[in-house]
C-alpha cells in the first residue's frame, strides 16, 4: 500500500484544515482506482525469471465481474510448484506495478493467480464500487482458480493489507487449505487514522460510510479456524506489527503462525529469507 493510496483523503484533508470538519471516507475515494485501463506488460518480471534460470509459464486471464465489467489477471505456473495461491494485493498493488511480488512468491515455489481489482491496472472499471460486488467479484476469482489449478497441491489464499480483509472473507466462505496474511489491517478506522498526519486528530475527524465501517478483519479471522500464517515486517509503518498481533491473537486457528521479520518494511517482506522458509514450513504443515 502506498501513501498515494490516500491522496483523495489527504485532498481533502488540506481543503478543510482551516476550518476543521468532517471528511467522508466512501469507497470512491479510498478504493484506488487507475486513471484508464492499462495494457498488460510483464517485462520486468519475464526478465527477472530469465536471470534466475526458474522455468515458468505465465499467460493472462480474465473473467466477467458480477456488474459485468471484464476482470483480468495472471496465471503463473512454477516448476516445482509446493502449492497453489489465489493472491489479493493491497490497494493500489496492481500487476503492473507489482509483477516482482509474483516471483517473490513462485520462490516457494508455488502457482499463483492474481487478478487486478474492478477498475484498477489491467481491469476494466466497474459501474460502481460497492464492497460487497467486490467481494463477490473475488469469490469468483477463487472459484476460477480452483477450476484452473487441478492438481495435489494445497490451495492458498494469500491477502496483502487492504487485500487481507478480501482474502479473510474468502477464506470463511470457500474454506480454502491455509490463509497468508501480509501486512494485516485490523480494521478501515484504525487504519486510516493511523496514516493520517499525527497533528491532525484535533481538527477534523474522518467518518466512514456504512459499507466501510463493517470492514473488520478481527472479527473475520476471529472466526476462521483453517491453518493461518500471519506475515509482517519489524519496520512496516502503513500495516505496523501491532496489527498482525491483533489477529494471531483472536484467531482460534490450531495451526497459526506470526512472523515479524527483522528490518522489513511494507513492501519488502517476501524477499526475506525468514519468510520464504516460514512459508514454506507451513505449507509442509498442511
Amino acid at each position: 500500500m502506498r501513501k498515494s493510496v490516500y491522496l483523495p483523503i489527504l485532498i481533502s484533508f488540506i481543503a478543510v484544515l482551516v476550518t476543521g470538519c468532517v471528511i467522508n471516507v466512501t469507497p470512491q475515494n479510498l478504493i484506488y482506482q487507475s486513471p484508464k485501463v492499462e495494457t498488460l506488460n510483464l517485462t520486468n518480471f519475464q526478465e527477472k525469471a530469465f536471470k534466475d534460470g526458474i522455468s515458468v509459464a505465465i499467460k493472462s486471464i480474465a473473467i466477467t465481474g458480477v456488474r459485468g465489467n471484464k476482470i483480468r489477471g495472471v496465471q503463473v505456473l512454477y516448476q516445482g510448484a509446493k502449492a497453489n495461491i489465489v493472491l489479493f494485493g493491497g490497494n493500489g498493488s496492481t500487476i503492473n506495478k507489482s509483477a516482482s511480488k509474483l516471483h517473490r512468491l513462485g520462490s516457494i515455489p508455488a502457482n499463483i493467480i492474481w487478478f487486478d481489482y474492478p477498475g484498477a491496472g489491467i481491469s476494466d472499471k466497474p459501474a460502481d464500487m460497492k464492497p460487497e460486488h467486490m467481494l463477490q467479484d473475488a469469490m469468483a476469482v477463487y472459484d476460477y482458480a480452483t477450476e484452473k489449478l487441478r492438481n495435489d497441491k494445497p490451495m492458498l489464499i494469500h491477502g496483502v493489507d487492504l487485500g487481507t480483509a478480501v482474502a479473510t472473507y474468502v477464506a470463511l466462505e470457500r474454506n480454502p487449505d491455509g490463509l497468508v496474511l501480509e501486512g494485516a489491517v485490523v480494521n478501515l478506522t484504525q487504519l486510516i487514522y493511523d496514516n493520517s498526519p499525527g497533528w491532525s486528530a484535533w481538527l477534523t475527524r474522518y467518518k466512514l460510510s456504512d459499507s466501510l465501517k463493517a470492514v473488520d478483519n478481527a472479527y473475520q479471522v476471529g472466526t476462521y479456524t483453517g491453518p493461518l500464517l500471519v506475515i509482517v515486517g519489524e519496520k512496516d509503518k502503513k500495516t505496523p506489527p501491532k496489527y498482525s498481533q491483533i489477529l494471531y491473537q483472536v484467531s482460534p486457528s490450531e495451526n497459526k503462525n506470526l512472523v515479524v521479520v527483522e528490518g522489513a518494511e511494507h513492501n519488502n517482506v517476501l524477499t526475506s529469507p525468514i519468510a520464504v522458509e516460514a512459508y514454506q514450513a507451513f505449507i509442509k504443515s498442511l
